[in-house]
């Protein structure tokens, strides 16, 4: 892009792509041009990836750190002294001031080297810290983040306990006022990252507030030192994967920490976690793409270089499909990620939905495509001297990471149709449209305008105007899907109404919705990109335009698989058979009966 497109962008303010999907509506001013790197952006990106790529070669050993379940302290300082620990901190605190889109970049090359790495990595930035980069004082940066940024201290993001996972506002770890100016922190919190190896820990925890002559807890974020008396550790997990990344308990016994620790506001801790996983998922997005980046290449050598019936298995059409199903997951992926980094660049402020599609579309893409690169490989993909099995076991937790993917698709489903349930609520009850409304004649203006826009959804499509003329057939499908989905999305909050909260069969369909068409956009609006920029070779236009159509065909039907599920579905069967097998304590069943 244009340094004069980039400034043009810079002006506009760029709303939430995804959230207007759930209105039926598209800010192609937010997708067209996409946000590709500047050339300041690409030879930082490059300078950077060769130097994180030399010091690889030389320092990590993914099969030794995974055997020995470390790594080793040399190796974390050298990361640091290649600015790797502060990526994203201003450069006054010794960080390398990255934008969104160049965090992302070098991250993924990281992630795309060893997993384990990139996960200690992303624990102390991504999360451990990241709350003192969005919220921390002037005073509270200075005095941690040039440790933090250099690595001479490491950081870990202390939430999950062992009664609270994805449900935050259960922990039950306790900052109690002191009444001179401290508190008083008690607790533990489970499956830390970083737990027992940092220095500086960004815990949350319950606070006592009076509201309106009442005593109510809420969240409050503290920053914690290992240095302070009472905080101790669990035994270092045992896990499947990631081994050499170090995940323990931290315990918190009357823990004496002052207020000036206060990250953020002082019970607004529930916001600040949020906003900090919201980063943290772009962080494990880009991680995905890496990681599909290196099994692609690893299959690829091993299609062209295994023979069998006196040809390679890649001139095979089984495998030849299996490879392009790989790439055009990677597109995909990339895609979403770096739509959503270069809008946040350019101003995007609210990004929520857009970080839980690539954290969710993201693992479980690089899932695919791990398990599609091993069965490439077929037998030596399963023996331990092949990296298969291992990237494969590295693999599997970024699905429950930073939120599972089940409970961010109803996290998805649920912020996206706020917006429309609020509109909604202006006619009456909305699980009672069919009886009357509360005030007839003062709802005769809401229901002409609700009823224009279903109309306009249900009839209009709207077109996308920027696309390249390669891609029409598809945009003009996302068009019609997308009519359809703010459909879908109306049809459910008059069925359901707020008990739509209760129902996740239908909140997995939306979400799934919703990412399939955030999918469709940003790969048209990437390609489009490619195809309309006349620096880049022809090669590379026709090989990214075929990739993109296979993307979409793919997208598509996953698409009109979560519709028709909306009208047509099993869910009942479903709930009943699960509890059926809860009743059995499990299958229930045995051949030799009946």
């Amino acid at each position: 892009m244009s340094e004069e497109n980039n400034k043009s962008n810079e002006e506009k303010v760029i709303n939430s792509v995804a959230a207007g999907f759930f209105y039926g509506e598209i800010n192609e001013s937010a997708v067209f041009p996409f946000p590709n790197f500047t050339d300041e952006q690409k030879e930082m990106a490059l300078a950077m990836n060769d130097a994180v790529t030399k010091f690889a070669e030389d320092n990590i050993d993914s099969e030794k750190f995974d055997e020995q379940a470390f790594i080793p302290e040399d190796v974390v300082q050298g990361l640091a002294e290649l600015g790797l620990m502060g990526l994203a901190v201003e450069e006054q605190y010794g960080g390398m001031e990255l934008d969104y889109s160049l965090y992302s970049r070098v991250f993924s090359e990281i992630a795309g080297i060893d997993g384990s790495t990139a996960t200690m990595l992303g624990a102390h930035q991504s999360i451990g810290y990241r709350a003192l980069i969005n919220e921390g004082t002037e005073e509270q940066k200075a005095k941690w983040l040039p440790k933090l940024s250099t690595g001479q201290a490491i950081a870990a993001f202390c939430l999950t306990e062992p009664s609270s996972g994805s449900d935050a506002y259960s922990i039950k770890t306790k900052a109690v006022d002191n009444g001179d100016g401290t508190f008083t922190v008690s607790g533990q919190k489970l499956w830390i990252t970083n737990g027992g190896r940092a220095d500086f820990y960004s815990v949350f925890c319950k606070t006592d507030h009076e509201i309106d002559g009442k005593q109510v807890e809420k969240i409050t974020c503290l920053i914690i030192e290992k240095e302070m008396e009472g905080v101790s550790f669990g035994e270092k997990e045992n896990k499947m994967g990631i081994r050499a990344s170090e995940t323990r308990a931290v315990y918190f016994d009357k823990v004496i920490v002052p207020k000036e620790n206060i990250l953020g506001e002082h019970g607004k801790g529930f916001k600040t976690a949020m906003n900090v996983l919201n980063s943290g998922r772009l962080s494990l997005g880009s991680g995905c793409v890496g990681g599909m980046k290196s099994i692609i290449k690893l299959a690829v050598e091993h299609a062209k270089g295994r023979k069998q019936f006196g040809a390679p298995i890649s001139d095979f059409g089984l495998i030849q499909e299996k490879i392009a199903s790989m790439v055009s997951r990677t597109y995909a992926v990339e895609s979403i990620v770096y739509l959503t980094t270069g809008n946040m660049v350019r101003g995007m402020n609210e990004y929520f939905i857009e970080s839980a599609i690539c954290k969710v579309f993201g693992s479980e893409s690089l899932w695919e495509v791990v398990d599609t690169g091993l069965q490439i490989a077929a037998g030596c993909g399963y023996m331990r001297e092949y990296p298969y099995e291992r990237i494969m076991r590295d693999a599997r937790i970024n699905l429950i990471f930073e939120g599972t993917n089940e409970i961010l698709r109803c996290f998805i489903a649920l912020s996206g149709i706020k917006g429309p349930s609020e509109s909604l609520q202006e006619l009456g009850k909305i699980s009672e449209m069919s009886s009357f409304l509360h005030d007839p004649i003062k709802s005769l203006g809401v229901m002409k305008d609700f009823a224009s826009n279903r109309l306009s959804n249900m009839f209009i499509t709207k077109s996308l105007t920027e696309v390249h003329p390669e891609l029409q057939e598809q945009a003009d499908v996302f068009s019609s899907q997308l009519s359809g989905f703010a459909i879908a999305v109306e049809n459910t909050l008059i069925k359901y109404g707020k008990n739509i909260i209760g129902n996740e069969y239908p909140q997995g369909r939306i979400a799934d919705m919703a990412t399939e068409l955030y999918v469709q956009l940003a790969v048209i609006a990437r390609t489009t990109s490619i195809l309309n920029n006349d620096s880049i070779e022809q090669d590379k236009k026709d090989y990214c335009l075929k990739i993109s159509k296979l993307a979409l065909r793919d997208s598509r039907w996953r698409s009109v698989a979560a519709m028709k599920g909306m009208t047509k579905n099993l869910d009942k069967v479903v709930k009943e058979v699960s509890d059926m097998a809860c009743k059995y304590e499990g299958y229930g069943l045995d051949i030799i009966e009946f």
